[in-house]
């Protein structure tokens, strides 16, 4: 996974940023400790369970955890989220 911040807002803690996860990862399982967002803009992805393809949205509100979170093909995303995200593994 490479990522590059856009913008990180020190006011709500919120970061900005593309990520580029190579096909075949896996995320590890996290907990999200506030709101995220994230549109996909090339490839495809599973998040919860959920198959997500070019210019889908996904929003985890806090709390929410994520253990099946990969890629077959590869994706890039636009992520907006809190960096304080709680791995579970």
């Amino acid at each position: 996974m490479v990522a590059k911040v856009l913008s990180y807002d020190s006011t709500s803690r919120r970061v900005t940023f593309l990520v580029r996860i190579a096909a075949g990862a896996r995320y590890a399982p996290h907990r999200h400790t506030e709101v995220e967002e994230l549109l996909v803009l090339e490839g495809g992805c599973s998040i919860a369970g959920h198959e997500m393809t070019v210019g889908d949205y996904h929003r985890a509100e806090a709390g929410t955890v994520h253990h099946d979170t990969s890629t077959d093909d590869g994706c890039l995303l636009l992520v907006i989220s809190s960096p304080q995200n709680e791995m579970l593994q």
